[in-house]
C-alpha cells in the first residue's frame, strides 16, 4: 500500500499562489454583486426598517433571502456576497443583530442559482482553523461547481473577539499576520495533491489534506476589503479582490486606491481587481429619492451608530444625544448620514438614470465590481431588471 509524501511548508507569508491566481473576472465590463442580504436590515442603520419589517429588515429569511437570491441570478448578477456578522450593533432596529451565516448559507445559495459567484465572509481571526475553512470551503465550490469564493476578514469588532475566547482585541499588525499565514496555508491545502506539513507562529496543521478539491483551479477566489495600511497591503499580496473606498465619497479618492492597489500589486508579482462597498436608494425619479433618504435619514437608529463607531473605530460618545446636544455624535452631519445610510459605502441615491451615470462615474476611475447593498433589495432587483440593466447595457456597461 502506497503512502503519500508530505510536504513542507516553506512559505509561511504571502505573495503566495500555488498554480498562480484563479481567473476573477467574468467577463462583463462592469460587474455586480449583490451584498447584505444575509443580515437583518443591510447597511441600513435607520428606524424606518421598522415600518415594514418584513420588506426592509427581516428579508434575510431563508423564504425571501433564497427568492432574491435566484432573483439576481436570473437577471445576471456576477456574484452574492454575505455580509458576515457575529454581534450586531443593537439599537431600536436590533441592527445586523440576526442572520445567516458564512457556511450554510453560502452553500445553500448553490442550490438556489446556477451562475453567480458566491462568496461567503470568514473572519479568521476568531479562532478558526484554516483546516476547517479550506474544507468547508473545499466543498462549497465542489457542489457549487466552482462558484464559491472566501471574503476574508481579520477581525475588528471587540465583542466579537469576547464571543471567541479572547480578553482583549489583538493589534491590526497581529491580526494581518494571523490572516497571513491562514490564507498561505489554505491555499496549500486546496492546491496542493499530497498532504502538507505547516508550522507557523499562529497556525499549525501536520499532514493535513482536503478532498475533494475546490472545482476552480488553482484554488476558490479570495477577496478581502482591509482598508488600514496592514489591511490593504495583506489584500494586494494575498486576495485576488481588493477593496477601494472613500470616506468622503470623493472618485479623486477611489481613483488614487485604484491605482494603489494594481501598484502594490504588481510589486508583488500579482494582479487583483478592485470592488467597492456600495449603497442604493433608488425610485422612479430624483425627487422620490430624495425623499426616501430624508426619510430614512430622519429614522436614524442613533444607538445603534453609536455602538458601530466604538467597536469599529474605537470612538465613543457620552453626549446627551436624546437631549440634543450632539446628535451626530462628534462627527458632523455628512459622515454620521453615510454610516446610517450604507456603513461608509459609496451611495447610489436617484432615479433610474442617475443611479446608472453614478455606478458609470465610479467604474470609470477604475472600480471593477459594484458590490451593492439596497435598502429595499426585493424591490430594487426588479428596478435593476426592468430599468438599470437595460440602461447600463447602452452604456457598454453589460452585455
Amino acid at each position: 500500500m502506497s503512502t503519500r509524501r508530505t510536504v513542507k511548508a516553506e512559505i509561511l507569508r504571502g505573495p503566495f499562489d500555488p498554480g498562480g491566481q484563479p481567473e476573477a473576472a467574468t467577463g462583463q465590463p462592469m460587474e455586480l454583486s449583490f451584498f447584505a442580504w444575509n443580515v437583518s436590515s443591510g447597511l441600513s442603520a435607520t428606524k424606518a426598517v421598522l415600518s415594514d419589517p418584513a420588506r426592509y429588515k427581516d428579508y434575510w429569511h431563508w423564504p425571501t433571502a433564497s427568492r432574491m437570491l435566484a432573483h439576481a441570478d436570473r437577471i445576471g448578477f456576477d456574484h452574492q456576497v454575505q455580509y458576515g456578522m457575529w454581534s450586531g450593533w443593537g439599537g431600536a432596529t436590533g441592527w445586523n443583530s440576526e442572520g445567516l451565516d458564512f457556511a450554510t448559507a453560502g452553500t445553500a445559495s448553490a442550490m438556489v442559482t446556477e451562475h453567480m459567484n458566491l462568496f461567503g465572509t470568514v473572519h479568521v481571526g476568531y479562532r478558526f482553523h484554516p483546516m476547517h475553512i479550506a474544507k468547508l470551503g473545499a466543498c462549497a465550490d465542489f457542489v457549487s461547481n466552482g462558484r464559491w469564493g472566501i471574503n476574508v476578514v481579520a477581525g475588528m469588532i471587540h465583542t466579537d473577539f469576547a464571543k471567541f475566547g479572547f480578553k482583549e482585541r489583538p493589534p491590526g499588525s497581529v491580526r494581518y499576520d494571523m490572516a497571513d499565514e491562514f490564507v498561505t496555508l489554505m491555499k496549500y491545502l486546496w492546491a496542493y495533491d499530497d498532504p502538507v506539513d505547516f508550522e507557523g507562529e499562529y497556525y499549525q496543521c501536520y499532514g493535513g489534506y482536503v478532498a475533494p478539491k475546490p472545482i476552480r483551479k488553482p484554488r476558490p477566489i479570495i477577496m478581502n476589503a482591509g482598508l488600514s495600511e496592514e489591511g490593504f497591503d495583506f489584500a494586494c499580496r494575498q486576495a485576488d479582490w481588493v477593496f477601494a473606498a472613500s470616506p468622503k465619497g470623493s472618485l479623486e479618492d477611489y481613483r488614487w486606491a485604484v491605482e494603489k492597489a494594481h501598484s502594490l500589486a504588481a510589486k508583488y508579482g500579482r494582479r487583483v481587481r478592485v470592488g467597492a462597498m456600495c449603497y442604493c436608494v433608488m425610485e422612479d425619479s430624483d425627487e422620490q429619492a430624495a425623499e426616501t433618504v430624508a426619510w430614512l435619514e430622519e429614522e436614524a437608529d442613533i444607538e445603534a451608530i453609536r455602538f458601530f463607531m466604538n467597536q469599529a473605530v474605537g470612538t465613543s460618545s457620552e453626549m446627551d444625544v436624546e437631549g440634543g446636544q450632539d446628535r451626530y455624535l462628534g462627527l458632523g452631519r455628512e459622515q454620521f448620514m453615510k454610516v446610517a445610510l450604507g456603513m461608509h459605502g459609496h451611495q447610489f441615491f436617484g432615479g433610474y438614470e442617475t443611479v446608472a451615470e453614478k455606478m458609470r462615474a465610479l467604474h470609470e476611475v477604475g472600480v471593477d465590481n459594484m458590490v451593492i447593498g439596497f435598502f429595499d433589495p426585493q424591490r430594487a432587483l426588479v428596478q435593476m431588471e426592468e430599468h438599470v440593466i437595460p440602461i447600463l447595457r447602452r452604456m457598454g456597461l453589460r452585455h
